[in-house]
This record gives C-alpha cells, structure tokens and sequence, in this order.
C-alpha cells in the first residue's frame, strides 16, 4: 500500500487525504495544531467541487447543511441590478467554512486517513521526506504539501515564483439570516469598495466586505458599522446585524510557482496556487485538483510521473481561473470611483455576450461545464 504524509489539515489538505485514502493509499496528515479549524466564515461550492463531495460520500450533508443558490447577481452604485445569472440549471451552495472543513476531516478518516496533530512541518524533500521541526523526518512514497501561503514544503524545495498581496482585502461574517435573505448571492459594488451577502445556513447568512488595504478602516475589527454604511447606505440593515466578537479580515493574497511538483512531492491549494477570492474557488479548485491527483496516482506505475501528468493536466485550468479572479480583483479596488458607470456598463454587457459570457462562466465555474438538467437538479 503506497504511503503519503499530508502536510496541512485544511480543506485542501483533508480533501487530497480523504480522495488518496478511498483509492488505498495509507495516508497520514500532519498538522501543526492541536485542533484543526478552518478561519473564513462563508464558502462556495460549485460544479467542479460538489462532485467530489458526492463521490466522498458527504454531498448530501454539505447539502443539507449549505444553501442552494438561486441566482449570482451584481449590483452597481446605483442600485441597479447589471448582472443577473440565472443558476437553476447548475449547482451553487454557500454553506459555512467550518462544515466544510469538518465534513472533509470526516471524509477523510472514515477512508483511513490518520490525523497527527501538534507536529510542525518544516520542509520537504523530492525523494519523498517531509521533515518536521522537532527534527523527525518522515519517508512517504507521496508527499503532499497543503501548508497554506506561506508554504514551507513549497519553499523547502524551491518552487515559488510569486508570493505577494493585492491592494484590496476581505473581512468575512457570519450574521443572523432574516427573511429577506433570499436564495441569491448578490454583490454590491460602491467605487472601490464591494459587499456580498449571501445565506448559508437555515438561520445564517455570509458577508463578505472588501475594500481597499490604504484606507485604514477597511480592515478594522470589530467591524467599522459607521464607515461601511458611509459606502453602502442601503445596506445599514446588513452591517446592524454584524457583532463585535465575529470576523476575520485577510489581504488577497496571491501565489505563483515555477512547478507544482517536485520527484515525490507536491503542492496543493494556497501552497500552489492562492488568489483572491472573487470567483469562490480558492478551495473549490483545490478540491477538486486533489481528487484528480488521486485519481491518476491510482493507475499510475511511478508517482513521480504521475503527478507530472496531474500538473500537466490540472494547472492550465488553475491559472485560467487564478488569472480572471485576479483581473476581476484589481477592477474593483484600483477601477477610478468616477470611472464607476463605465465598469459597471462594460459588465453589464460582458453578462449578455453570446460569446463572451459563456466563456466567463465556464471559469466562474472552475473550468467545467453546465451539468445536464438531470445532474443539477439533485
């Protein structure tokens, strides 16, 4: 039974241990903490993920748990709606981080995926050793590092490019649902500043608020009430419901290596590929490369090929989506406040592009297409 040591127990980290212990690999997953737990409030799922949850056996809970999304609409400065997408012939489900996470650890331990907890990693070599700080090192046929932006498996053997932050970042909520927080994830724009709400849960709904990292009281926790309503007049009701003891604010990151794999090892997630957040893939494209990997390391006769055959099949479609969440990034928080009507007209008619909008939308996606009716509708 080949081995693999995960370094990371995140989503990305529980997902390539729950997708490579289904296939019969032994599979231990090294965390740093005593208790992992996943920071972020809200996530979305969508047709290149949920698939994976349904084949791990979890896609009915996640279901149960999130919310299906009706509709993805844009709403400009003047409260005009300028993109509407109609999502009743494919899956979007917002649920909450933490379900996720937890349902991805379960996942992954009723397959045989064992969870260390309390051990640091500190690196990793190509032959298929992940060293730990208390000096250990660890000999797996596979090496997998899911260890986050600041990845010392990728740093270890020398594969980043870039590492850096855009000039905008998020501060994610989790508020009380009310019953005008219908089935449909809507942002709304004012100049450089974004909000989108979005119900993930019977009784609790997802916020996300992004501005730009200069002004000072864009990333304030506990939440700024009085500056955000400043920008979204309208939506005083939303900010009303945020208390004080909840949030996380993050600057957008951003990741960039030169290969994702090195002999026996790999990088996977924001260790891989980190981006800002706009398309809701930052997990979604990590989970679903993971249960690719497994799927080629299983019929694979050497591991090392192997997972240069997954990058060469996986990472065009990652950097396609990394690419346009990034551009989609800088639009909002570096477009000029009075150029805010042509923004708003130039994706209004993006929407409604026959060629155009569909090309957006397969990458909104994660790079797959519309399910067939039949699919979607479970």
């Amino acid at each position: 039974m080949p081995t693999v040591a995960v370094a990371g127990a995140g989503i990305a980290g529980f997902a390539a241990a729950a997708a490579l212990a289904r296939r019969g690999f032994d599979v231990r997953i090294y965390e740093r903490s005593q208790e992992p737990r996943e920071f972020g409030a809200g996530i979305y799922l969508k047709e290149n993920s949920l698939p994976v949850f349904d084949a791990l056996g979890v896609g009915e809970r996640i279901a149960e748990r999130g919310v299906r999304i009706r509709a993805a609409r844009i709403v400009d400065e003047t409260e005009t709606i300028i993109v509407n997408r109609d999502l009743g012939q494919e899956r979007l489900l917002v649920a909450l981080r933490a379900d996720v996470h937890n349902l991805l650890r379960e996942a992954a331990v009723e397959a045989g995926a064992e969870l260390v907890t309390g051990r640091t990693v500190t690196g990793a070599d190509p032959e298929g050793v992940l060293r730990l700080a208390d000096g250990e090192e660890v000999r797996a046929d596979l090496v997998i590092g899911a260890d986050g932006v600041h990845s010392p498996v990728r740093d270890s053997l020398g594969l980043l490019r870039v590492r850096g932050m855009f000039g905008d970042g998020a501060t994610r909520v989790v508020i009380p649902r009310t019953e005008a927080d219908g089935p449909y994830s809507t942002e709304y724009w004012s100049g450089q500043h974004r909000v989108g709400v979005a119900p993930c849960a019977e009784d609790q709904t997802y916020v996300f608020i992004i501005g730009p990292e200069s002004e000072e009281r864009v990333g304030r926790l506990p939440l700024d009430r009085e500056y955000w309503t400043e920008q979204f007049p309208h939506l005083k009701h939303v900010f009303d419901r945020v208390g004080d003891d909840v949030g996380v604010h993050h600057t957008h990151p951003y990741v960039e290596c030169t290969s994702w794999t090195a002999g026996r090892v790999a990088v996977i997630g924001d260790a891989a590929h980190a981006q800002p957040p706009n398309f809701g893939q930052g997990a979604g494209v990590a989970i679903a490369a993971a249960w690719r990997m497994a799927d080629i390391l299983a019929d694979a006769s050497d591991i090392t090929e192997g997972l240069t055959e997954w990058e060469r099949q996986v990472r065009p479609g990652i950097d396609m989506v990394q690419r346009l969440t990034s551009i989609y990034d800088v639009a909002g928080y570096a477009w000029p406040a009075e150029l805010a009507p042509v923004r708003a007209s130039i994706f209004h008619d993006m929407s409604l592009h026959p060629a155009i909008s569909p090309h957006w939308e397969y990458w909104w996606r994660g790079g797959v297409e519309v399910p067939q009716q039949e699919e979607s509708a479970r």
